[in-house]
């Protein structure tokens, strides 16, 4: 019986093995790429590492006008719509929590289907729109869709913490003299913020890596965001791997550096939210 088990154990840390290194595989790489000279990307047989490790990728990719600019675009981009989104969310989390009218659990099911509607789905709406309206090529677009893309997640996972926080407190502080509108600002937003970090962290990270609806939305360099602007290194004269790879790389730090500092609150308010809705 010991002996199965044993064999269970170490079959599964086998699978988990292999799956890490065939995941880890293209990342290492990407990395080992964005290091080597122009003629050890396509040396035979392939060099997992060169042999003279150069910076001049991502001096030509990262340290570039251009690029800075695809950076200052998704940074100025991702701040508004966190503002926007998670303010709408908030608020519509506490009332959907809190209230009881007519339709509200057709308008949660409404708005909750729009989170499986594909991008690819509404492109070209929303590209007739925001031509119409005058917000094509402009970073105010991405910003409006992003924002209503990103409210309805938001809402489902901020309600969660508002139905795990006691409604005694509210009345209490009902009874001292606050609003409804004092209530949910003195005591239930600093208790959901856990859920507010971690909702945080979920923008920063779909904005961050989108790619479809930017690319659809913007035409010029100066409001174009970073993942569009990677693309750009796959030119009509071939792929500039060592730029290109050094680029992925630029842009992926963010997020590692976002989610280690946030990892630990991320994860609480996912499961939090989870289990209270």
């Amino acid at each position: 019986m010991n002996m199965s088990r044993h064999r269970r154990v170490i079959a599964i840390y086998a699978v988990l093995c292999a799956a890490m290194i065939f995941t880890l595989l293209p990342i290492v790489w990407g990395i080992s790429t964005s290091f080597k000279p122009s003629a050890d990307v396509y040396a035979r047989p392939p060099q997992w590492w060169p042999a003279q490790p150069t910076f001049e990728n991502y001096r030509i990719a990262v340290f570039n006008e251009r690029f800075l600019t695809y950076l200052t675009n998704t940074l100025w981009v991702v701040a508004i719509t966190l503002i926007v989104s998670l303010t709408l969310a908030a608020h519509a989390a506490y009332a959907v929590a809190r209230t009881r009218f007519i339709g509200r659990s057709t308008l949660m099911m409404i708005m909750w289907a729009t989170i499986m509607i594909p991008g690819i789905a509404i492109i070209v709406p929303l590209y007739l729109l925001a031509v119409k309206v005058q917000l094509y090529n402009t970073l105010w677009s991405l910003i409006l869709v992003y924002s209503a893309w990103l409210i309805p997640t938001l809402v489902w996972l901020l309600r969660g913490f508002v139905v795990g926080i006691p409604v005694e407190l509210e009345e209490a502080a009902r009874i001292d003299g606050c609003s409804a509108l004092g209530a949910f600002y003195r005591i239930v937003l600093p208790l959901i913020r856990p859920g507010l970090l971690a909702g945080s962290v979920l923008v920063f990270v779909m904005i961050w890596n989108e790619f479809l609806i930017s690319y659809a939305l913007t035409l010029s360099d100066e409001n174009r965001l970073i993942q569009v602007g990677i693309y750009f290194f796959i030119t009509d004269s071939g792929i500039e791997w060592g730029p290109l790879m050094a680029a992925s790389v630029g842009s992926v730090l963010p997020i590692v550096v976002a989610y280690a500092i946030a990892q630990k609150a991320f994860i609480q308010g996912l499961t939090g939210g989870a289990v209270k809705s």
